[in-house]
């Protein structure tokens, strides 16, 4: 029996939250906690009278005989489970493992033995978790290509893989772990690991600034020449987390990729000045030919035969057709370049393709081809596109849909327009593209198999068509069927219009303008390869009688005409080809018969960076298109009535 105050005690023993036992010397239970009995899953009252041995593992009964005689003997307060495995049994057979806190008691009964019994199931498995996370924690980092480093919070090595320890080996027999990182980095540049250029003591600050506060990256070399990238970042408790890449061969791969560029820019360059010079070398001897065949054709005095005439047909053809061909080399190798001047802006495309369509007629009723009456669509919006090279692309189309129709076939130019761009095609009712050729037919000497045929070509036509396309900002396609046709377009995003300003109220009429005044004589010189533009320009310049009007279509020419008329003013457009409007100006500014003469930028590139450039350059004004009319006037006015 217990003593008198087992109630009590009992109600306190039951209030414990770990379970707890008392046993006597010989191990049989005399008191259990409710704790105790749901954790062996023993019902209220069946386990005092039982031996201690039912709840422990009969493996283990041997063991646990010892440890409670060694403990009866020098009975004292003493923890178990510290560096024990411990495990107890429940009343199904199975095993858990416990921590147990042992404490002797003296009873009028002799000796008795209060256990506290803790199950901790649930931590040894976040122990075993916390062990496997570690493991895999070390062995990602040890599969990481990279050297890396983790420093604690007083930037100490706490981690470290085999790649740094590779990388810092020369560091010294310590080892790595837990010396400081500056301890690490002096060690390794007095083994000389490092490049440092003369200065270690520079290099060790450079590096330790940026450690400190990493941002970045930091690339540095080693003494053998490899080329290393340092990536630092602080964590959320102030570690640091170091890795280091080798970066030598991206390094090496990057250098050879610039020495290529540059080859491969200089090769580019060396066949355009080339193919510049033998175009020059070929149009100079091709001019007398075909010259001097145009007049033998047109000879009136002494004309030729209906054969010589038919022989000299066959010279006259193959002259223009090396012509073409050195035209169309030239422009892929300039446009290959990118040496290519294309001078964007708004253009009517109906009026491209009726100009287009009253070209190619004379080629096409040589051949017997018929061109449809084109279609127009009221209201088409404007393109944005150079109003030269659209009708370039559109002659290529046009002259391809004549050379492979059909004898007396037709071909038709239709405007379609798309929901963010307008469509321009030509469709034949040709010998068509066979399927194998479709998906090449854009890449240069390509001709749909009829690179051996009758058929004249050069085979880069459409090649050249597809890049100025793409270099105003377009796209071409076509579909063919074999035997039926075929028809290629282009595509152009249309030109937003914009709207038109209220209209202002009328402002008094003010003093009669100079340029309006006829006993005064005004030059003015308009240079612009753009044929809408000048006539344009003229129609204006019409309406100011005192002015007088000189074009020429390049700047070379312009030049030429601004030097021997010494105009009053230059209107000039920017985008030309051959020279540009800013190095026309240049060479203006350069001379001192024309530095003074003012002029006047005239472009569709809006952008700041366009106007700012157009001031440096030395234009006095940079006008924008669509043209302003009271904009344009105002400034004539103002440069012609301070002169």
């Amino acid at each position: 029996m217990l003593p008198e105050w087992n109630v009590p005690f009992r109600a306190l023993i039951d209030a414990a939250p770990d379970g707890m036992l008392v046993c006597d010397e010989g191990g049989t239970l005399v008191l259990v906690n409710g704790q105790t009995e749901r954790m062996f899953g023993y019902a209220h009252g069946e386990l005092p009278g039982q031996p201690l041995d039912i709840l422990i593992p009969s493996r283990l009964h041997g063991r646990h005989h010892h440890h409670l005689a060694r403990f009866t003997a020098q009975p004292r307060l003493r923890p178990m489970g510290d560096d024990l495995d411990l495990f107890a049994r429940r009343k199904d057979g199975s095993e858990f493992p416990v921590e147990v806190s042992l404490s002797p008691f003296t009873t009028e009964r002799g000796l008795l033995i209060i256990a506290g019994i803790r199950d901790v199931s649930e931590r040894r498995a976040l122990e075993r978790d916390k062990r496997r996370a570690t493991a895999f924690l070390l062995s990602a980092i040890e599969a990481v290509q990279e050297a890396f480093l983790l420093f604690d919070e007083h930037d100490r090595v706490v981690m470290v893989n085999s790649a740094a320890r590779e990388l810092l080996g020369a560091v010294g027999d310590a080892p790595i772990i837990g010396r400081s990182f500056e301890a690490v980095l002096r060690a390794s540049i007095t083994a000389g690991t490092f490049e440092t250029g003369g200065a270690p003591d520079a290099f060790a600050a450079h590096w330790l600034a940026y450690h400190r506060n990493p941002s970045g990256v930091l690339d540095v070399r080693m003494a053998g020449g490899r080329c290393l990238r340092v990536t630092e970042r602080k964590t959320a408790d102030h570690g640091t987390v170091t890795t280091v890449l080798d970066i030598s061969d991206d390094m090496q791969r990057t250098q050879e990729l610039h020495t290529a560029r540059e080859q491969a820019e200089a090769a580019s360059a060396a066949k355009s000045e080339f193919l510049s010079s033998m175009s020059h070398e070929l149009r100079t001897p091709l001019n007398a030919i075909l010259g001097f065949a145009q007049l033998l054709e047109r000879d009136r005095k002494q004309p030729l035969s209906d054969r010589q005439l038919e022989r000299l047909g066959h010279v006259l053809r193959g002259g223009e057709h090396l012509l073409r061909l050195i035209d169309d080399v030239l422009d892929l190798a300039r446009i290959e370049a990118r040496r290519i001047a294309i001078s964007v802006e708004a253009v009517d495309v109906a009026d491209v393709v009726l100009e287009v369509v009253h070209t190619l007629e004379p080629t096409a009723a040589r051949v017997g081809a018929h061109i449809a009456p084109l279609t127009v669509i009221p209201g088409l919006p404007r393109v944005v596109a150079d109003r030269t090279r659209l009708a370039q692309i559109l002659m290529n189309f046009g002259s391809n849909a004549i050379k492979y129709g059909k004898p007396g076939g037709q071909l038709a130019l239709r405007i379609e327009r798309l929901p963010d761009a307008l469509r321009i095609a030509v469709a034949d009712d040709g010998i068509g593209i066979p399927a194998d050729k479709r998906d090449r037919i854009f890449e240069p000497f390509q001709r749909a198999g009829q690179e051996s045929g009758p058929i004249e070509g050069t085979g880069i036509g459409l090649t050249i068509s597809k890049r100025l396309a793409e270099l105003m900002g377009g796209s071409v396609g076509f579909t063919s069927e074999v035997g039926v046709g075929s028809e290629f377009w282009i595509d152009l995003a249309m030109f937003r219009e914009r709207a038109a300003p209220a209209p202002a109220r009328r402002a008094p009429a003010g003093p009669p303008s100079r340029l309006t005044d006829t006993s005064l004589r005004h030059t003015v010189v308009y240079v612009e390869d753009n044929p809408s533009n000048i006539a344009f320009m003229r129609d204006l310049i019409e309406e100011l009688p005192s002015v007088e009007l000189l074009t020429a279509d390049t700047a070379e020419l312009g030049l030429e005409l601004i030097r021997s008329r010494r105009p009053r003013a230059v209107i000039m457009d920017i985008n030309l080809p051959g020279m540009s409007g800013f190095e026309a100006v240049k060479s203006l500014r350069a001379s001192p018969e024309t530095r003074d003469i003012p002029v006047i930028g005239l472009s569709a590139a809006a952008l700041v960076r366009d106007t700012a450039r157009a001031a440096d350059a030395g234009f006095v004004r940079y006008l924008t298109k669509p043209v302003k009319i009271e904009e344009l006037t105002q400034t004539l006015e103002q440069l012609l009535a301070s002169g």
